[in-house]
């Protein structure tokens, strides 16, 4: 694998909208947690970095709605077609005059990489998607409607505009501690719990802490309602029984769903996976190993044993696959969708640029399909972002990321 350098527009989608763009609170960044600032520091090693804000418990189509609206600097359109499908606003924010990459689209040439984390990869997956083959559905409802389509939606693209995608430790097949959750009413608590996490030992606004992005559902935040009473009212409303939410696009159980099935690889695109691994296995069971963040010990023990025979998906790879996991998401998931992946074994905790070629396999990576690049040990799911851990723990990583995205040919 050639390594070159060149300058790199490179978009980022967490999870957790609030904390993608912007330190939360001023001190704590997704990218980096307390002590560090990853995006600021590979700015300063000259690449271009952007990263737009989504809705943290948004579906995967509105997420990669939300990141193009930003991107683009236009007003985030969610389609007719799909708006019409689940009866909220077609239309939501207005990111007019604040393009992330100006230009974006202009030209064929006009390419960009992406990286995400979590529920990042399936989002980004869905915004290649979209950017490659766009959506017969929303181009045949707006021609019937006689309204102009978002070029998001075109289906007469000749070519996609993301050259190489990045996923990190995401839930390409779905989590199944999610399912576990949703099973036991117990998602509205972990939730809760993470906020608290994320804001303990900062001063805080209980009434503006999160920002949950769902004002096309009209699920918006009363002006003095507290928090935690809006995020109530938000997972015991209607909208949480919807098939146009997160907690439906993270369930194994929906993989199947033509609203999820339908998304495809771009032939032109390079992708790779990255896995976290915080447990060990032992006997069947996987267990946490004593290096796990401690928000995330239970979740790695549920996940290491947990089985339900309803859902299909569990049995496309290993038991051990589906078990060893990071605290939220297993091996089996973060490799890639089920579209499959292949072996692209790299050292991405090489210090040096030479060592990470010498480490990589002799052929090129493969478009159009996962190229799993290995498992990080003892590293779990925030570990892996440097949100939890020591400063520059994951320095190497995310220099190599970046290198690696460097080095795709177009």
């Amino acid at each position: 694998m050639e390594i070159r350098r060149k300058q790199l527009s490179n978009s980022i989608h967490p999870r957790n909208s609030r904390l993608g763009r912007r330190a939360a609170y001023g001190v704590l960044n997704y990218w980096g947690g307390f002590s560090q600032n990853i995006l600021a520091e590979l700015r300063d090693q000259g690449y271009t970095i952007f990263a737009p804000s989504v809705g943290p418990l948004s579906s995967n189509w509105e997420r990669a709605c939300e990141a193009f609206a930003q991107i683009t600097g236009t007003i985030t359109d969610y389609g007719i077609a799909r708006s019409l499908k689940f009866g909220h606003a077609q239309f939501g924010r207005n990111h007019s005059g604040n393009a992330l990459v100006p230009g974006f689209m202009s030209t064929p040439n006009s390419k960009i990489n992406l990286v995400g984390h979590s529920m990042g990869g399936p989002t980004q997956r869905l915004l290649t998607h979209l950017l490659t083959f766009g959506s017969p559905d929303e181009m045949d409802t707006c021609e019937r409607k006689n309204v102009a389509c978002s070029p998001l939606f075109w289906t007469n693209k000749t070519t996609s505009y993301v050259k190489g995608v990045f996923a990190i430790s995401c839930v390409h097949q779905g989590s199944v501690y999610n399912d576990y959750l949703q099973s036991n009413a117990q998602f509205l608590k972990f939730f809760k719990n993470f906020i608290l996490i994320l804001i303990a030992g900062n001063e805080f606004d209980s009434i503006h802490i999160y920002d949950m992005q769902l004002d096309h559902w009209n699920l918006t935040q009363g002006d003095n309602e507290l928090f935690f009473d809006y995020l109530t009212r938000i997972l015991q409303s209607p909208w949480v029984d919807e098939q146009s939410n997160g907690l439906f696009d993270l369930s194994t159980a929906g993989l199947s769903n033509p609203l999820l099935s339908f998304v495809k690889n771009s032939p032109s695109t390079t992708y790779f996976s990255v896995a976290s691994l915080t447990t060990k296995y032992i006997n069947g069971t996987s267990i946490a190993e004593t290096t796990t963040s401690p928000f995330f010990v239970s979740s790695a023990n549920v996940i290491g044993c947990y089985n339900n025979t309803n859902f299909p998906v569990l049995k496309t790879y290993t038991r051990r696959d589906w078990r060893q996991n990071d605290g939220q998401v297993a091996v089996a998931s973060a490799r890639g969708p089920d579209s499959g992946f292949i072996d692209f074994i790299m050292d991405l905790r090489s210090e040096f640029e030479e060592d990470l070629v010498l480490s990589s396999p002799l052929s090129s990576p493969l478009k159009g399909i996962y190229n799993y690049v290995g498992a990080l040990d003892n590293t779990d799911h925030f570990q892996i972002t440097g949100l939890f851990g020591l400063p520059g723990a994951q320095n190497n990583l995310f220099n190599n990321i970046i290198r690696t995205l460097t080095a795709i040919q177009a």
